[in-house]
């Protein structure tokens, strides 16, 4: 199982970061991965920016309870990265103030969890755009 942590379900980093999960669907799921997407967002707003997707599963979590227990907590200096601002605009990513709700100070943060339930990796990122790629979650449930 991947779980990952983003910012609100209106951020274009985020939307960029779960675009990849859903696009990479099909091969998590073939390499038996349940992939669960937590984000700093209600209910009500996260449920229009995402569709369903099977095996991708999205949690509201506005009050960040899951956020501190998984210690995915945000830092000042990963706000003013530029490498998340060049990868989201160079994917046609912009904010959309109308659309900011839950707080734009999130970290991402990933973590597999084998069949056991044990945890497998993590990844704490270092800047609110550096988080798994599909990719990486799949070589990382290789190793």
């Amino acid at each position: 199982m991947l779980v990952e942590f983003h910012r609100f379900s209106g951020c274009p980093i985020a939307r960029c970061q779960v675009d990849d999960l859903i696009e990479a669907q099909q091969a998590l799921s073939t390499a038996g991965i349940e992939t669960i997407v937590v984000l700093h967002s209600s209910e009500e707003k996260m449920n229009p920016n995402f569709d369903e997707v099977p095996g991708l599963h999205l949690i509201a979590d506005r009050e960040k309870r899951l956020y501190r227990a998984y210690q995915a907590e945000f830092r000042w200096r990963k706000l003013f990265s530029l490498a998340s601002w060049r990868a989201t605009f160079a994917r046609g990513y912009f904010p959309q103030i109308t659309r900011f709700q839950g707080g734009i100070l999130g970290v991402p943060c990933d973590f597999l969890i084998d069949e056991h339930g044990t945890l497998a990796a993590a990844h704490y990122g270092t800047h609110f755009g550096d988080s798994w790629t599909a990719a990486d979650a799949l070589q990382a449930a290789t190793v």
